[in-house]
């Protein structure tokens, strides 16, 4: 009886068959190399030139690259190839560069040490913000449109709160900026919770939080308080809690302050439209 192999062949056609072919010549495009110098400011447009031991200016040395994010570890990130930013307290501080291509991405990460921490003459906007020696406190005031919001910075298209048309509980909010960068919020045990339909919710604060206040940052060159997350990840706000973290003042007297600032959702994620708050001195 002839007996017909035919299974083993049959393998030996589909495993020939199934090869990979493999193209010749093409180069997949590789991770980049995060690196980056570092140095302090010199200032030379003063009479008598300086460092500013202060300041501090990154550069990219990642030969390629479409997106760059720097995280300065003192609240201010930067997406810039080159920036300057400004360390106010003594320190040292964990700098992290982190690069993409279409190969992938690089992270590089050094420590920048500030040894001084600047003294602000108490005048100007910190003065009026801060009350200097005579501590100043903010409320949100009584006044028709004291909480707006809009589509773009300043506009009130979405709402606009009638005069004395807040809750009581967003009332005995109050909000306090100290000379040394101290922020203190007092909720006076519940804060107005947007993300769950506008009920008061016990929100605990931490004894210290801290805010930056820079000239010239806000979107149209206003001053600008910065309100970093606390050491859990909680981004903190004043006037809603769905605003933050940033707050340009946009009008500020020794008695009122008007800040305009983005929406921020529940997750600390930017959202679609942009509040403006009115707060008075008590």
């Amino acid at each position: 009886m002839r007996i017909h192999h035919f299974l083993p062949f049959a393998i030996l056609l589909l495993a020939v068959g199934c090869k990979p072919t493999v193209q010749e010549g093409i180069d997949l495009p590789t991770a980049p190399t995060a690196a980056f110098d570092w140095e302090y400011l010199y200032v030379d447009t003063a009479a008598t030139p300086y460092t500013d031991s202060n300041r501090v200016v990154f550069t990219s040395l990642a030969d390629e690259g479409f997106l760059h994010f720097w995280d300065f570890s003192n609240g201010f990130t930067s997406n810039a190839f080159t920036d300057t930013t400004f360390y106010p307290q003594s320190g040292d501080y964990e700098v992290t560069y982190s690069v993409y291509s279409a190969g992938g991405s690089g992270v590089a990460s050094t420590i920048v040490p500030i040894a001084n921490t600047v003294e602000l003459p108490c005048e100007g906007t910190l003065a009026l913000l801060t009350g200097c020696d005579n501590q100043k406190t903010w409320i949100l005031s009584g006044e028709e449109g004291a909480v707006a919001v809009g589509p773009q910075p300043g506009s009130t298209e979405w709402f606009s709160s009638p005069a004395a048309g807040l809750v009581p509980e967003q009332y005995d909010d109050s909000y306090q900026f100290t000379v040394n960068g101290e922020y203190f919020y007092n909720n006076n045990g519940g804060t107005v919770n947007p993300f769950e339909g506008y009920v008061v919710s016990e929100l605990v604060v931490p004894d210290t939080l801290n805010y930056l206040l820079t000239d010239g940052a806000g979107l149209n060159g206003e001053p600008q308080i910065y309100l970093p997350a606390d050491d859990a990840g909680f981004c903190w706000f004043m006037g809603v809690w769905d605003s933050g973290p940033t707050f340009d003042i946009v009008d500020i007297t020794e008695d009122r302050m008007v800040v305009v600032s983005p929406q921020q959702n529940g997750d600390c994620s930017a959202g679609e439209g942009f509040f403006t708050l009115i707060f008075t001195a008590q």
